[in-house]
């Protein structure tokens, strides 16, 4: 059997597999690129919020104490 050189190109179903292979790696690191900007959002919505509670808590009034 011949050895392929690596300056053969892949074809046929070889070049199909890598292709897709390249696709599937690409989409793997979107996905984590997403989750990773998504859990950075939603941190600073999640302080902001406790702020924002934090603020409407202070500007309550108080119950007198007997």
């Amino acid at each position: 059997m011949k050895e392929r050189t690596p300056a053969d190109p892949l074809r046929g179903e070889a070049a199909f597999r890598a292709q897709k292979a390249e696709i599937a790696k690409r989409n793997e690191s979107a996905r984590a690129d997403g989750a990773a900007r998504r859990a950075a959002k939603e941190a600073r919505i999640s302080e902001q919020q406790v702020a924002d509670d934090r603020r409407e808590r202070s500007n309550l009034p108080h119950q007198p104490h007997p």
